[in-house]
């Protein structure tokens, strides 16, 4: 499979995923996680997030942009490493809202308080056990008779930031890593 078209499959993946725990960190080496409702731009490459102008995220993310997203869809695993940076553009905004929202943001797409995170992908690490019972079998069986443990190999997709501002896939690349 090519390398657009992995990413296109893992992307797919992502936004079949409902809930996206965001991980930002603070100046120093604390870190807090929440579960966010990730959004999508169509051919837009980012993860887009909605939340309060004053969240405990948006300060952390002020000073430490670095972020993680974990995903599960579709029985994959899925680690994504990326730049985050908040906008209160209101045609972003507006983009993204969908009435359902304002059970946060009481008074609408043009609420005060609505802030939207960018996360820029640099980064998806993701493991793919075998979805069929009979293979999850077979590994078992033959964990059992080796002694060795069942492993599911980490994948990386790593050249997202290059991909959103070019098209070409040379600069990145899949591959296997050890685990």
């Amino acid at each position: 499979m090519n390398l657009a078209a992995e990413r296109d499959r893992i992307r797919k993946l992502l936004q079949r995923g409902e809930v996206a725990m965001l991980v930002t960190f603070d100046g120093g080496k604390a870190h807090s996680g929440r579960p966010m409702l990730p959004l999508w731009l169509r051919k837009d490459p980012h993860i887009y997030f909605l939340t309060h102008r004053d969240s405990r995220k948006v300060a952390q993310i002020g000073v430490r942009p670095q972020v993680a997203l974990t995903v599960v869809s579709g029985g994959c695993y899925l680690v994504v490493l990326g730049l985050a940076y908040a906008s209160r553009d209101p045609a972003l905004i507006r983009r993204l809202w969908h009435p359902t929202y304002r059970a946060w943001f009481p008074e609408g797409r043009d609420d005060r308080e609505a802030t939207v995170i960018r996360v820029a992908v640099e980064r998806i690490d993701y493991w793919e056990p075998p979805s069929s019972q009979v293979a999850r079998l077979v590994q078992a069986v033959k964990a059992v008779l080796t002694r060795r443990a069942v492993e599911t190999p980490m994948k990386t997709l790593d050249g997202f930031a290059d991909a959103a501002r070019s098209s070409k896939d040379s600069s990145a690349a899949t591959r296997e890593a050890d685990r």
